[in-house]
């Protein structure tokens, strides 16, 4: 089973290599620009990228509007968790801020167990190994101030936003006109982002910075993460996500030159050693209508 799905989970770790890069962009961009203006223009970035695509299938009577539909459901979870960590990440450490984004996991286990009922003993093993690993990986510091309140609660959106992708994803048949759907509900933010965060009053380096996040860790990722996500476990999938931090420090000291803690590296470890035993382990099925299910 394992082996049948290993396209999958490298799918998904490759989205979380995307993940992982976005950290200090989001960082830089939110120093700049507000919140709400960061996730605006971000995801009018990523709009505008697949509008082109979207009106042609529509042009040609291929418009999926259930996997449309599908996408607008999860759109309302992933604005919030880009609004929510935008805002906290202003006003708090990246390594912070990556490790509460990070507990989107036990939001996801608890939903599957006790929601879903859809739950093992290799699960419960492997997020309190990730769990583990993630904190030593992200090393986090400081106090619970608003910062770190505003990420918590972008966390469980991001959570929720896991789980939707597994339900509505399943089901799409256009991934184009799924992640269309996704996106738009952001551009509600354009009243605030326009007034507050005027376009010319932004500079081109904040410009490069959210034209990144768009194209590649919100449509590219994304992609992958839907694709995936058709075939593996959301349980299982969030604990692929715990590598985000560790893709993070590694992108960190390419980068900017960070001397690799050895820590951290046996966090990492830890991570993918509960990527193995989860996937291994797989989860009990609930039922073919479960978000939960294989």
């Amino acid at each position: 089973m394992l082996g049948s799905r290993f396209l999958y989970y490298a799918l998904l770790v490759v989205a979380t290599v995307l993940w992982g890069s976005s950290f200090v962009f989001i960082k830089f961009s939110v120093e700049s620009v507000s919140g709400f203006g960061y996730t605006f223009y971000r995801m009018l970035f990523a709009v505008a990228l697949l509008t082109p695509v979207v009106l042609l299938r529509f042009s040609r009577g291929l418009f999926d509007y259930r996997g449309f539909v599908g996408g607008l459901a999860v759109g309302m979870t992933y604005m919030l968790g880009l609004l929510l960590q935008g805002i906290g990440t202003r006003y708090t450490l990246p390594s912070t801020s990556a490790f509460i984004t990070g507990l989107n996991t036990v939001h996801v286990h608890a939903y599957c167990a006790f929601v879903e009922r859809s739950y093992s003993l290799d699960l419960l093993a492997s997020l309190l190994m990730a769990l583990a690993g993630l904190y030593m990986v992200t090393a986090p510091s400081g106090g619970f101030g608003f910062g770190e309140a505003m990420v918590f609660a972008g966390s469980i959106a991001w959570g929720a936003q896991i789980v939707l992708v597994s339900r509505y994803g399943r089901v799409a048949k256009s991934y184009t006109d799924f992640l269309y759907g996704m996106f738009l509900p952001s551009l509600a933010l354009a009243p605030y982002a326009l007034v507050v965060d005027n376009p010319r009053s932004i500079g081109l380096g904040t410009w490069l910075y959210i034209a990144y996040l768009a194209v590649a860790c919100s449509v590219a990722a994304s992609y992958l993460q839907v694709i995936g996500q058709k075939h593996v476990n959301p349980a299982i999938a969030s604990i692929i996500y715990l590598l985000e931090p560790f893709f993070a420090l590694i992108f960190s000291i390419f980068i900017y030159g960070e001397k690799a803690d050895p820590v951290r590296v046996v966090g990492g470890a830890l991570i993918m050693l509960a990527i193995f035993v989860s996937a291994r382990g797989g989860a009990k099925s609930s039922g073919a209508g479960s978000a939960c299910s294989w």
